[in-house]
């Protein structure tokens, strides 16, 4: 294995498209010559100080160059500069089906809901909001925790979960994202170590790494993060505060029972430990359990957004909690973003006032079932773990793949997914053999539908053996 360690700092971009250049310049040098064996990526992006997913797709957008070459169960390799065999040879049965170039991709990485209409809606958003004028105080500066009239619509909104807020309780954020990253801010000390499941959303890594803080896995099961686990994680690491997503758990898809809530609820009232809940998609499940904010008020906090249940683009999320809590946030979010677009802020409270929002809702839970209804079919035979309000699903490869060798040549195939190394909060734990498939992007069924039988060609075949210095 070549010790390469490149400083993405001089090149521009986003962090993964720096790497890729990173490597083209590396090749085209001579430092990395052909035959070169590429770090693994968990070692690389601990070096690095970033995610293994942004890692995994600096590599990929590098093997999209021609420039690296994958091979399952070895690693990554730099191809040899003189080889002229043309990469359908080169990946044997695994050819893509079509071009690489990046417009014709099918993106299953993004739990993000699309609706015919959107459009229609925002028009209509946009009308009524000119109509109605006096609208320049959307655009001055207002209090960090929101304006009144925007948190109570929240408390309403969230209200719909069972769990009653007064409007004081909210903060309106920038998304969930954001929320996170307030939370840490305030709450997490550098250096201090945070409870999080075994499997957990990436943004809390990326939070956690620019806080500086250490994120200790706790088990999980089919039900979600394990009581007797928990408890023994704050014996052993003293941790003050646990992150869970209960419902809907991403990418697991877990949904905790009654049981299982109330009996981690029990641990941290007994360690006096600070629970966040991120409940981003509670919302879309009917009939659903309480949020943990709701049985233990006292030492939850609650995030959400509408970012999975309305529109991701508008950026609108909420962070409540104790009163206690409330300025100490509300410091924390002004030194993060002053205040966040109350234009955004104000169209969402419309969609809450006028209905709009509770019919989105209801499209989406009919679409998504629609689509967890597809998957089950075509993936059939294979072990998934869904939920029929989950904008994903969660699928297990049969061996000999790999999660990170699957990602790989599913984007050869023209479709984008994510690994399961994108969820592992520490890189020396071994990433399970599963994916993540997203059901919401698409635009229409009939592309999800071929991206998800091209998906499935790939769990049929296998991954072969395939050419490469050793």
């Amino acid at each position: 294995m070549t010790i390469w360690t490149p400083n993405l700092e001089q090149f521009p971009g986003p962090r993964y498209q720096a790497l890729a250049t990173a490597i083209e310049t590396a090749v085209r040098s001579g430092e990395l010559p052909p035959g070169s064996r590429l770090p693994p990526q968990r070692d690389l992006a601990w070096k690095l100080g970033v995610t293994v997913g942004t890692v995994s797709r600096g590599y990929m957008l590098a093997e999209q160059k021609g420039l690296l070459s994958g091979e399952v169960g070895r690693g990554t390799f730099v191809r040899s500069s003189n080889d002229d065999a043309p990469a359908s040879e080169m990946l044997g049965e695994l050819a893509p089906v079509q071009s690489l170039r990046l417009p014709g991709l099918i993106e299953l990485s993004h739990n993000e809901p699309m609706l015919p209409d959107y459009d229609a809606i925002l028009r209509r958003s946009l009308r009524t909001l000119a109509a109605r004028g006096g609208l320049e105080h959307l655009l001055g500066y207002s209090r960090s925790l929101g304006d009144p009239a925007h948190r109570a619509a929240a408390a309403q909104w969230i209200g719909r979960t069972g769990l009653k807020l007064s409007p004081e309780q909210v903060i309106a954020t920038a998304g969930a994202q954001q929320a996170i990253a307030i939370v840490m801010i305030a709450l997490v000390e550098p250096g201090e170590t945070v409870l999080v499941e075994s499997l957990t959303y990436g943004g809390i890594h990326e939070n956690a790494r620019l806080r500086s803080a250490t994120l200790h896995a706790v088990a999980m099961d089919e039900h979600g993060m394990l009581p007797d686990a928990l408890d023994e994680a704050v014996r052993e690491t003293g941790a003050r505060m646990v992150m869970l997503q209960p419902t809907i758990h991403n990418p697991t898809n877990a949904t905790m029972p009654l049981e299982r809530r109330q009996a981690i609820i029990d641990v941290a009232r007994r360690h006096d430990l600070t629970i966040v809940e991120d409940d981003v998609y509670g919302f879309i499940i009917s009939e659903r359990p309480l949020p943990i904010a709701a049985l233990a008020p006292e030492r939850t906090i609650y995030i959400t957004s509408a970012s999975k249940c309305m529109a991701p683009g508008l950026r609108v999320g909420w962070l409540a909690a104790p009163l206690a809590l409330i300025e100490r946030f509300a410091d924390a979010q002004h030194a993060v973003a002053v205040n966040n677009p109350r234009l955004n802020q104000e169209i969402v409270r419309q969609w809450i006032e006028d209905g709009t929002a509770a019919t989105m809702l209801e499209q989406l839970r009919l679409e998504t079932a629609a689509r967890q209804q597809l998957a089950a079919e075509i993936f059939a035979g294979y072990r998934l773990k869904s939920h029929p309000a989950s904008l994903h699903c969660f699928v297990e490869l049969p061996e000999p793949w790999q999660s990170n060798d699957f990602t790989a040549q599913a984007l050869m195939q023209g479709v984008r997914i994510a690994g399961c190394t994108s969820f592992v909060p520490d890189h020396r734990q071994n990433p399970a053999p599963w994916v993540r498939v997203s059901l919401a992007p698409s635009p229409s069924r009939e592309e999800l539908t071929e991206g998800l039988r091209r998906l499935r060609g790939l769990l049929d075949r296998r991954p072969e053996a395939r050419r490469g210095v050793v």
